[in-house]
């Protein structure tokens, strides 16, 4: 099997109050489901925006900070995930010479089985804004293609709408990085978007972990969602078996 996967290429944010916050895709949330999905003998692609290579963001590869994005009392292994996802990333090939999505066609997205939305907060930059991704994301709908996304990739599916000017995941239940999570975050009133207001306002049926930072995961039909970095390894895993269910 062939997945694709979707990357942010800002190394920064926008904040409203004018910062360019330092940003890019968040480690763990490319590292942990690109090695599941390696592990199980699938081929992967990254594609970005123009193709740029992509920026990981630093505090997510600090082992200090690793402990701040994860349940309070789950195990304390940030020094070894952090190293491995620096081994893992430089590593990867495809991080260093990605697909441009600008250059894939119908016909490219119908030769892959599925495709994974990697998250970080500089997608909120560039996916939500990009023609040629809300066309990919189309056809990968179109063509009934099992669709994950993590965290703040649920940016990609903002802009999405069918022929009738209407959003095509209303009344989907799904999850996203949430109200709260953002909250305690060193950018928490800057944000140019909060996830979970948008997506219900757009007709999602939003729903979290009983805990903040939890893992959590929602399948409604083919696509799967995960609320933050601690869910990257059982969205992925999820996916997976959707991908097995063809």
């Amino acid at each position: 099997m062939k997945i694709l996967v979707v990357m942010t290429a800002k190394a920064t944010l926008h904040l409203l109050d004018g910062e360019q916050h330092p940003s890019g895709f968040w480690a763990e949330e490319f590292v942990v489901p690109f090695s599941l999905f390696k592990a199980a003998g699938h081929d992967v692609d990254v594609a970005t925006i123009a193709g740029r290579p992509p920026t990981v963001d630093l505090t997510s590869i600090d082992p200090q900070f690793l402990q701040w994005v994860r349940p309070q009392g789950s195990p304390d292994e940030d020094a070894a995930n952090a190293a491995e996802y620096v081994r893992v990333i430089e590593n990867t090939p495809q991080l260093k010479a990605p697909l441009a999505l600008e250059s894939l066609t119908e016909k490219d997205v119908a030769d892959y089985d599925g495709v994974y939305v990697s998250g970080g907060h500089g997608a909120i930059g560039d996916l939500p804004k990009s023609d040629e991704l809300a066309q990919i994301l189309r056809w990968v709908i179109a063509q009934d293609k099992p669709l994950a996304t993590v965290c703040h990739g649920h940016t990609s599916l903002l802009a999405l709408r069918d022929g009738e000017g209407r959003w095509p995941f209303e009344g989907y239940r799904m999850t996203a990085f949430s109200h709260d999570e953002e909250l305690v975050t060193n950018m928490a009133g800057r944000l140019p978007l909060i996830l979970e207001v948008e997506l219900t306002r757009l007709g999602a049926r939003y729903e979290k972990a009983a805990a903040i930072w939890d893992s959590h995961v929602v399948v409604d039909r083919k696509l799967t969602t995960g609320q933050n970095p601690y869910s990257s390894k059982a969205l992925a895993e999820t996916f997976l078996s959707q991908l097995a269910k063809g």
